[in-house]
């Protein structure tokens, strides 16, 4: 009995690592790309869609780029958890973090009514407005997994990851200088820099291009941010289903409570410390390789057809979003 369950798992083993593999190279290819600029994600994302222009993955690759397209995404997201602090809390005041939580239900909002408007389908405009209003790709593939029950608008979903950390890069480059220009302190803006910009990355390096006070405090506005993450998901994913007399409310989705799992763990202070400084890389990976899994099935033809659209949406977003900021920290004493 055990040596037939053995021998069951390893031929699973055999049968997704070739796929696993290759996702997992292509991520630690763009992992060191990212380290001289740009994003991870969108290196990933741009490098299989090359490589699946001119080499289509054989059947054996197949059952792990599935698996990394699918499952080793749900951890990358579960793991963003860790990110989360009491620190975060204990940095930025309640009016600021009052702020910060209503413009994401803000952007949300108006991603509804902008997406339609230009004629995107509604699902779309909520991963667009959710990437703009929360932490970038990240919170584009959450609500994905949330939206899509299949794989059919895994492209569409897949070039809004890259649109908006294009958006992200230049935003980090962007809006340090509107710093100087109005004139900011370290903590107005760290906190505008932290609630404007899309990934956590780009928010991070902004803050500190600045200097390290402001640094500190972009940080811990875009955690805030990331926070908010599983809220807005549940709730998303509530609201569009509609259970009937009978059936019982649905539970969120899996990864999404491991997410509130590993940040209530984390804010107790019950997360060993060296747990917490591999979560973050280990979760950035998982996003990267799946992005690699998606631009291997991911045909050219869908992404030219993706059109100009959900670009001008994110566009408007991200100027509603750095608007709301700019009026918060011109009026707000910290």
């Amino acid at each position: 009995m055990l040596l037939r369950q053995f021998t069951a798992a390893t031929s699973s083993a055999n049968r997704i690592l070739p796929g696993l593999a290759i996702c997992g190279l292509l991520a630690m290819a763009a992992t060191g790309v990212a380290m001289y600029g740009g994003s991870g994600v969108v290196w990933a994302l741009l490098g299989a869609i090359a490589i699946a222009s001119v080499w289509s993955p054989s059947p054996v690759f197949l059952p792990g780029i599935h698996i990394a397209g699918k499952h080793v995404l749900r951890i990358g997201v579960a793991l963003l958890g860790f990110q989360i602090s009491a620190e975060t809390l204990q940095v930025l005041d309640a009016a600021t973090i009052a702020v910060l939580a209503t413009n994401v239900a803000v952007i949300l909002i108006a991603g509804l009514i902008f997406g339609p408007m230009l004629g995107i389908d509604r699902d779309l405009s909520v991963i667009a407005a959710a990437s703009v209003a929360i932490c970038g790709a990240s919170a584009a593939v959450a609500f994905a997994l949330v939206l899509t029950r299949d794989d059919s608008r895994k492209y569409s979903v897949a070039c809004t990851i890259g649109a908006v950390s294009l958006l992200s890069s230049v935003a980090m480059l962007a809006y340090p200088p509107l710093i100087h220009l109005l004139g900011l302190d370290a903590a107005a803006g760290g906190i505008l820099l932290g609630g404007t910009i899309h990934e956590v990355a780009h928010a991070v390096a902004a803050g500190y291009s600045v200097d390290p006070a402001t640094g500190e405090v972009a940080t811990m506005a875009k955690l805030l941010r990331v926070a908010m993450l599983a809220p807005a998901s549940i709730l998303v994913a509530l609201l569009r289903s509609v259970p009937s007399e009978r059936s019982a409310v649905p539970l969120p989705p899996l990864f999404l409570l491991g997410f509130v799992a590993f940040a209530l763990l984390n804010v107790s202070g019950l997360v060993p410390p060296t747990l917490q400084i591999a979560a973050a890389p280990l979760s950035r990976f998982c996003l990267i390789m799946a992005m690699a899994a998606i631009g291997f099935t991911l045909p050219w033809q869908s992404v030219k057809s993706y059109g100009w659209r959900p670009i001008v949406l994110l566009l408007i977003l991200s100027a509603i979003l750095l608007l709301l900021m700019v009026v918060f920290v011109s009026e707000h004493t910290f």
